[in-house]
């Protein structure tokens, strides 16, 4: 039953019981007299209305296939200008007709409302407009549907209809939104994809976007912070997918033109810029040099293409213009005429100069007709999610972006991620193809956008810094066999296990425990079900895997050679693999498949030699496709090799990977019917001090018993307290594990590296460490190939910069996002429902962020300022507070800020003489006045400190760690007011350099109090008890607040 209406004319009650979740809601309850007849009826005819369409629109976890790719109706005006609600039909959706707009001498105050809230027309149509593209408050049409049924019948005037506001939404979209392409899948599956080169434009028109993004790489020596600042952009992506010029005195170098400039004697040097970079805020060019030859055609120029050079921006004086107009005033040849290039490295010396014609200069300069050109790398991410809430899993594959130019801090918010496309049909290599073609297409012609910043137009290039995913979606990108096979590694060919079938043998007897026989193959990159390798301390455990796993055929059983052979080789990397490598190999496979390279020309040459011509067999000979439309278009990909630029991806690898298997086989194994030792590891992770580590104190109940369900923050904070909490509840070697698993994660997640050699060399030592301590305690996890992979972080890391900048958190947290726009849904098409809304969902975004769009589109690319306008102040003026949040557009908590908070005493202001402080510096006994006491202090990074805990100062350029014993506040002042600490008295430790049980120096309260400031003050510490030292039992108890 989907509803249920009870009306009675005597009382004018209507009750609405609806169900379309088999859920019972009663919407509301409405009342009238009996002269109030005819609005009753109006109520009762809208119940109706409202009651056929939930009848003829339900949800449903069971409709999972795309069964319609109509398009939405469109009415737009031939302009593309909004749609206003008073130039549509009021009785579109069977609803009465709202208040009609006023005339007259009302005329004037509407058209300056128009002006206010545009492009929309009024605050009702910009408000409802919003609350229908919010990404994380998502409405289907249904409830929408109720929420203007709720205005209208509240006397709210001019309420639009369903059909006006997405009339309305269709006016936006041609003005300043994202087009959705639909696209015939390869494998034979309809899909649609968001507009690239509109998501990117878009970037670049927008305030709180261009800003913070670069577009040339940037040498920052020994650090790195920024992905600019990784191997990858700086040296290793084609010049020529680089930002190919740079605007110098109004004069515009091209990389690959001829151009002059001054040498440090001052002298003129003839050079041809390479690429252009950063270095310490300035400008640079890598160049090769030219000399001046004489040649049997004439002279002309030599390129050396051996040495390269780096000159300042402000070094160049002629570009390649200049130099073609001047060239007989320096009496050197024309720039043009470049008879060869030099290179001593190649296998031909000396080869012609292909790179562009020399006579016309880079293509770009054409292109464009004076404007800008940049590069824009971008991540693409891909992953799967489900499209419902139930725990029926109803597979989406969807592909995200985001700009890889962004800064740290801007990097990971969700405002700047950007959705594609989804499929619950099109597997992910297939929706590859689409924005693959969109790539292509925009990297040959480029993207045409306003930079709000230059306040010109200028044509973008975009360009895919890295693909990032879990572990078995880049093997798949990389076209690998995943992590089950022999050569399981993505990234280079060292070898795992033999797969031959003649090694496999029947499944030992039980008598044998389980440790003894889980050689198994491989594992893959998620175990939602068992512990990837089970540890030695639990042979016990093993009668239910045996049972379930009696009869299954196992890998013959390795010898003590072999063990130390196939450990060796995981701790090892091997030979990397190539691009061009894995393309010859796929075509190799294409060959012997077709059996014939040119089987056209041959059967055609067998048909005039024989006569034989079989035009039925010819319809199947035909359809064997060429081979390049066989291949996965990620090698169409210019410059990406899916071998190298797949980073690790730190969540799945060390939070979803190691810290996962070792806190798995503890509970699941190691304690598993020991009950006692479950309840002393709670008690461990209850007493935990969290303090210096910025998080809530740890639910021990929740992270024992439901182990098998944590998230990757419950495992971050795992990894954190490790040590601390099961040391004595594992063998030795285990601990041993954990604590080198524990000093890893910190050093991983560094947001900044101040010197990449020594933090590289580090990094691979704690990780061989690691490596060391999982095989001394046993080499069954080498069956998990997280353990290998973990090996190429360190290259990943110079090349793409801090581990951060790849981590997928943020992409994974906007899957919730796609999710809500699958559930609020009508489920008929997916594809193309979903990536609609999200780029519906973009004008909003867009235009609330104060973005810039075209007053009157056209296809022109020049345009002048006046040209390009943003929203009115009405709609701008509705950023604050929840709208603000809900579009990812309000920022955090200011930093730099800092203050104390819960006072002690309640409040009640004492005597200097009777503070902590006075009792430790003697020269404050004669302050005057009285002073509250406070317990917590925030920091200016935005940590938050209790006393007694540690903090980390830097006073006079000296850094040390110190407890904060006091905070003090004089009362009546200034700083009473704003809520600033006037005394922070501190204590101050020493390092003992010792290393403790935990394998972590200690620290030593030295006696030493002194006063500081919140500004000396730089982060707080984490901090523990030694347990192991002091023999701690749970025998203590603390008060609990109920």
């Amino acid at each position: 039953m989907k509803g249920s209406e009870i009306f009675c004319p005597h009382w004018g009650a209507v009750y609405l019981i609806l169900t379309p979740f088999q859920t019972r809601i009663q919407i509301g309850k409405l009342t009238c007299n009996r002269r109030e007849g005819a609005q009753a009826r109006a109520v009762a005819s809208l119940t109706n209305a409202i009651l056929h369409r939930f009848d003829i629109d339900a949800f449903s976890d069971d409709d999972e296939n795309e069964r319609s790719d109509n398009d939405l109706d469109a009415d737009t005006r031939a302009d593309g200008s909004p749609l206003h609600t008073q130039d549509l039909d009021p009785h579109l959706d069977g609803l009465p007709p709202a208040p009609k707009r006023p005339r007259g001498d009302h005329e004037h105050e509407s058209e300056a409302s128009r002006l206010y809230w545009h492009p929309w027309e009024d605050r009702i149509t910009c408000t409802l407009d919003i609350l229908m593209h919010l990404p994380r408050s998502v409405f289907s049409q249904r409830q929408l549907d109720l929420f203007l049924w709720l205005l209208k019948v509240n006397n709210i005037p001019y309420v639009p209809s369903i059909k006006q506001m997405q009339r309305l939404n269709l006016g936006l979209q041609k003005l300043c939104g994202i087009e959705t392409i639909a696209y015939d899948g390869a494998l034979g599956h309809k899909y649609f994809v968001n507009n690239i080169a509109q998501i990117i434009a878009q970037e670049m028109a927008n305030p709180r976007v261009r800003p913070h993004l670069s577009f040339y790489p940037e040498d920052s020596g020994s650090k790195l912070s920024e992905a600019r600042q990784g191997q990858r952009w700086l040296n290793e992506i084609p010049d020529t997918q680089t930002t190919p010029m740079a605007r110098l005195h109004g004069h515009d170098y091209y990389i690959y033109e001829p151009c002059m400039a001054s040498a440090v004697e001052g002298t003129a040097q003839f050079v041809i810029p390479t690429r252009w970079f950063t270095r310490e805020g300035s400008l640079f060019a890598k160049c090769w040099r030219m000399i001046p030859v004489a040649s049997e055609q004439g002279s002309g120029w030599r390129v050396i293409k051996t040495i390269s050079v780096d000159i300042p921006a402000s070094h160049f004086f002629k570009n390649f213009l200049g130099f073609q107009a001047d060239a007989g005033v320096y009496g050197v040849p024309h720039p043009s005429y470049i008879i060869d290039v030099v290179d001593t490295n190649a296998a031909q010396s000396s080869v012609p100069w292909t790179y562009t014609n020399p006579v016309l200069g880079n293509p770009w300069r054409a292109k464009v007709k004076g404007c800008r050109v940049v590069s824009f790398p971008m991540w693409l991410y891909c992953d799967d999610t489900s499209g419902n809430l139930s725990k029926k899993w109803n597979k989406h594959n969807s592909f995200l972006m985001t700009p890889a130019g962004l800064n740290r801090h801007e990097s990971q918010k969700e405002f700047n991620i950007h959705f594609l496309c989804t499929s619950n049909l099109a597997p992910p290599l297939e929706m590859m193809d689409g924005v693959v073609e969109q790539l292509e297409n925009s990297q040959e012609n480029g993207i045409w956008a306003w930079d709000i910043v230059l306040q010109e137009t200028v044509l973008v290039i975009p360009e895919v810094l890295a693909l990032l995913r879990d572990n078995p979606m880049q093997s798949e990108f990389a076209c690998h066999i995943g992590l089950h096979g022999k050569f399981f590694c993505r990234a280079c060919w060292v070898r795992g296990h033999a797969t031959d079938p003649d090694t496999v043998q029947p499944q030992p007897s039980a008598g044998l425990s389980a440790a003894a026989q889980n050689t198994s193959n491989v594992g893959s990159d998620g175990d939602a079900s068992s512990v990837g390798a089970q540890s030695d301390d639990s042979l016990n455990s093993t009668t239910k895997s045996q049972k379930k796993r009696a009869g299954a055929g196992k890998r013959a059983l390795e010898t003590m050679g072999q063990m130390v052979t196939h450990v060796k080789a995981f701790m090892t990397i091997g030979r990397l693999r190539k691009r061009s490598e894995t393309i010859e190999h796929l075509r190799s496979e294409f060959i012997t498949a077709s059996t014939t390279v040119d089987k056209k020309t041959q059967i055609k040459q067998q048909r005039t030699e024989t006569g034989i011509k079989d035009t039925f067999q010819q319809f199947f000979a035909d359809a064997l496709p060429a081979l390049d439309k066989t291949m996965s278009p990620v090698w169409r990909i210019k410059g990406l090799d899916p071998h190298q630029d797949t980073p690790v991806e730190i969540l799945h690898v060390v939070l979803l990977g190691f810290v996962k298997y070792l806190w798995r086989d503890l509970i699941q194994l190691q304690i598993k019917n020991k009950d006692d030792k479950k309840a002393l590891l709670i008690t461990h992770l209850n007493s935990v001090d969290t303090r210096g580590l910025g998080i809530s104190p740890l639910a021990g109940q929740t992270l024992v018993q439901y182990a098998g369900s944590l998230t990757g923050r419950d495992f971050r904070a795992i990894a954190q307290v490790a040590p601390f909490t099961v040391y004595d509840l594992v063998s030795p070697q285990c601990f041993e594990t954990w604590k080198a698993l524990s000093k890893l994660v910190p050093l991983i997640w560094q947001p900044q590296i101040d010197d990449i050699e020594i933090y590289s060399d580090q990094l691979a030592r704690e990780i061989n460490h690691f490596l060391s301590c999982a095989a001394r305690w046993t080499n069954r996890w080498f069956n998990k190939p997280k353990f290998h992979i973990l090996l190429h972080l360190p290259a990943h890391i110079r090349r793409f910069g801090p581990a951060i900048l790849f981590a997928t958190e943020a992409f994974e947290s906007f899957n919730a996002i796609i999710r809500s726009k699958s559930v609020h849904s009508n489920r008929h098409a997916p594809s193309r429902d979903i990536a609609a809304a999200f780029a519906q969902g973009n004008h909003v975004r867009h235009l609330l962020s104060r973005g810039h769009f075209r007053s009157n589109p056209s296809e022109t690319s020049n345009s002048s300022p006046r040209d390009w306008i943003s929203a009115g102040p009405g709609p701008l003026a509705l950023i604050e507070g929840t709208v603000a949040s809900y579009l990812g557009l309000a920022d955090n908590k200011a930093r730099g800020v800092g203050g104390v908070s819960e006072s002690i005493d309640k409040g009640k202001s004492r005597p200097a003489a009777d503070t902590v402080t006075a009792k430790h510096i003697a020269a404050w006994n004669n302050q005057t006045g009285l002073f509250k006491s406070w317990n917590r202090l925030e920091l200016l990074n935005g940590d938050r400190c209790e006393l007694r805990s540690y903090v980390l100062v830097q006073k006079e350029s000296r850094t040390s760690v110190c407890r904060l014993e006091e905070l003090l506040q004089r009362a009546g002042l200034v700083n009473s007011l704003s809520e600033l600490p006037d005394v922070i008295l501190l204590q101050e430790a020493t390092v003992d350099p010792s290393l403790e049980q935990y394998g972590m120096p200690r620290l030593v309260l030295s006696g030493r109090w002194y006063i500081t400031c919140l500004e000396d003050i730089l982060c707080s510490v984490n901090v523990q008890h030694s347990c192991i030292k002091y023999q701690c039992d749970a025998s203590s108890s603390v008060p609990v607040k109920c």
